[in-house]
C-alpha cells in the first residue's frame, strides 16, 4: 500500500508523481526469486521509467499486448481462465521467462462463477453463450433509459443501487425494494429501512451475494499470486490494474449503449455533458483510492467512443475531452500518471491532446498515424504502440520486423516511446512475439 509522506500537501503534481514512481522503483513488498531476477526487475523498470519521464535511455521498452495467447499456447481455454484458475499460473510464468517482456502481461483469472451466481447480463462468456475456447463478449444495450439522466445526476449511487444493478445482475433485482439511504435519519425510519430485508427475495439475494463474495475471494487470491510471482520473477507491473473509463465512455459503454449515446448527443446534449460532469469526480476518487491501496503509479484508460470514427472533432471537444481531461488533471494532482489506450484512430485528436502538461500522460495508440503523433507529441508526452494486429498474424515476419524498426527509428530522437502492438489480440505465434521483443534489442 502506498503511504503518502508527511510533506505530501506541500508537493506539486510533478513532485508527487516522482514520489509514486520512487515507490514503484523501490519494489516494496516484492520477494524476488533470486538476485538475478531482482536485477532484471530493476533494469526493466529503469527503461520503463525513462520512457515515461521522456528521458534518453539505452533502449526502448517492448510490451506485446497479446491477451489470452499467453495461456492458449499451453492449451488453456477461455473456460479454464474463467473457472479453473489453478491451471493459469505455470503457463503465465513460463511465457514470461521464455520471452522476457519489459512488464508483466497477464491473461489472468476472471470470476466466471461470480458472473454465474449473480446472473450477469451485460456479457456472454465461455460456457455462457460462447464456446469454451473463447473468453467474453459484451452485449451492447440500454441499461439506463433516456429519461433517467436526471435521476442519475441527482443520486448516482442510488441510481446504481436501485436501477442499474437490478437490470444487469438478475440476482440483484430485489435491490429495487431498498429504502432510499439518505432517508434513514430519525428513529422512525430505522424499522422501515429494515423491512426489505424480511422479504424472501431479498434474503435469497443476500445468500447469493455471500456465495459470489466467496468465489470472488478465491479468484482474487489467484490473481494476487500470479501478480506477485511475476514481479518476483523480475517483471514490473505497468498496465494495470486498476483500469478506468472516460466519463463519456462510462455512460456510453455501461449505461446507455452505443446507439443510444450517439443519438443523445443530438437529443439530450446538455444532459450528456452534465452527466459526464457528475461522474468525473466519482471516477477520480475511485482511481486514487485504488492506486493508493495497490501502490500503483499508473492507471490504464481503455478509450472507446472518442475515436475519429465515432464522433466529429467538435463533438470530441464538447462531449468527450473536457471531462476526461478533468479526471486526468485530478489524477495528476494526486501524482498518478494516466495511460490512455486510444482504441481505433486518434489522428484527428492529436492537436487537442497535445495541449496538456509535458510528461503527465502516456498515449497508447492503436491505428493513429504515428508520423503525426511523432510530430505533435514526440518529446512532450510518452507515446506507445502501434504495431498493427495484422502484422502479429501474417506469416511474413520481415514485415513485422520492418514495421517495428520504422517505429523505433521514428521516435529515436524524442525519448518517451514504448513499443507495443496497437490492440489486444488472442491469436499470434511465438515467432511474432519474439520478433517484436527482439526488435528493441
Amino acid at each position: 500500500m502506498f503511504i503518502k509522506p508527511d510533506d505530501w500537501d506541500t508537493l506539486d503534481p510533478d513532485q508527487r508523481r516522482t514520489v509514486r514512481l520512487d515507490y514503484w522503483e523501490s519494489a516494496a513488498g516484492i520477494h524476488f526469486d533470486s538476485p538475478a531476477e531482482e536485477q532484471d526487475y530493476r533494469n526493466r523498470l529503469r527503461v520503463l521509467r525513462d520512457a515515461v519521464e521522456l528521458k534518453d535511455n539505452s533502449r526502448v521498452p517492448a510490451i506485446p499486448i497479446i491477451g489470452r495467447y499467453i495461456t492458449q499456447r499451453a492449451g488453456i481455454t477461455g473456460l479454464d481462465a474463467l473457472y479453473h484458475h489453478g491451471k493459469l499460473l505455470q503457463p503465465i510464468l513460463e511465457f514470461h521467462r521464455e520471452f522476457q517482456p519489459d512488464a508483466f502481461i497477464t491473461s489472468g483469472p476472471l470470476p466466471g462463477k461470480v458472473w454465474d451466481i449473480l446472473d450477469y447480463r451485460v456479457y456472454a462468456w465461455a460456457g455462457h453463450g460462447l464456446k469454451e475456447d473463447q473468453m467474453y463478449q459484451t452485449i451492447d444495450g440500454e441499461y439506463m433509459k433516456a429519461d433517467e439522466y436526471q435521476a442519475l445526476m441527482r443520486d448516482p449511487s442510488g441510481f446504481w443501487l436501485k436501477h442499474y444493478l437490478p437490470r444487469v445482475l438478475g440476482a440483484l433485482e430485489p435491490l429495487k425494494y431498498m429504502y432510499n439511504l439518505p432517508s434513514i435519519t430519525e428513529i422512525g425510519a430505522i424499522g422501515s429501512a429494515a423491512l426489505p430485508f424480511g422479504i424472501p427475495e431479498v434474503q435469497e439475494m443476500l445468500h447469493k451475494l455471500m456465495q459470489a463474495g466467496n468465489e470472488a475471494m478465491k479468484c482474487f487470491a489467484t490473481a494476487q499470486e500470479v501478480g506477485s510471482r511475476l514481479e518476483g520473477a523480475g517483471f514490473p507491473a505497468f498496465m494495470g490494474p486498476p483500469f478506468a473509463s472516460a466519463p463519456f465512455d462510462m455512460i456510453g459503454d455501461v449505461l446507455r449503449g452505443t446507439h443510444a449515446i450517439m443519438t443523445d448527443l443530438h437529443r439530450r446534449p446538455t444532459e450528456v455533458i452534465e452527466a459526464c460532469e457528475t461522474l468525473a469526480p466519482i471516477i477520480t476518487q475511485h482511481i486514487i483510492e485504488t492506486c493508493d491501496q495497490l501502490g500503483r503509479a499508473f492507471v490504464a484508460f481503455p478509450l472507446h467512443k472518442g475515436a475519429d470514427a465515432f464522433m466529429s472533432d467538435k463533438q470530441f471537444r464538447t462531449f468527450y475531452w473536457p471531462t476526461l481531461r478533468a479526471v486526468l488533471e485530478a489524477l495528476n494532482e494526486a501524482g498518478i500518471t494516466p495511460l490512455l489506450f486510444a482504441e481505433g484512430s486518434y489522428t484527428k485528436r492529436l492537436e487537442v491532446i497535445a495541449d496538456y502538461p509535458r510528461g503527465r500522460a502516456i498515449w497508447f495508440f492503436d491505428q493513429t498515424d504515428m508520423q503525426r503523433a511523432r510530430e505533435i507529441l514526440g518529446g512532450h508526452l510518452c507515446v506507445m504502440g502501434n504495431v498493427p494486429s495484422s502484422l502479429m498474424i501474417v506469416p511474413e515476419l520481415d514485415r513485422l520486423k520492418a514495421y517495428c524498426g520504422n517505429l523505433l527509428e521514428l521516435f529515436s530522437s524524442t525519448g518517451g516511446f514504448i513499443l507495443a502492438n496497437g490492440a489486444v489480440i488472442d491469436n499470434t505465434t511465438d515467432a511474432h512475439v519474439r520478433t517484436m521483443i527482439e526488435a528493441v534489442h
